[in-house]
């Protein structure tokens, strides 16, 4: 975006926006920030999980489904 001949960056940009918003709207944008943070670890997590599951696979420390149900009483 150009303002005043000036290319502003993107954080500037939102910045600009959330200042223009009315103050009964900063919870909201607040409440949505957090949920993509908490998405972003989220999905880290869940990555770093099954990047595990699968070095696990490779490295060949896995049990048969029977095994896992007899231990898990299912």
């Amino acid at each position: 975006m150009i303002e005043g001949g000036i290319v502003m960056s993107l954080r500037e940009i939102v910045h600009k926006v959330v200042d223009t918003l009315p103050e009964d709207r900063l919870t909201d944008v607040l409440d949505y920030l957090n949920d993509l943070q908490d998405m972003e670890t989220s999905l880290a997590d869940t990555n770093a999980a099954i990047e595990e599951g699968l070095e696990d696979i490779r490295n060949g420390r896995t049990i048969t489904l029977a095994e896992y149900r007899r231990t898990r009483g299912a």
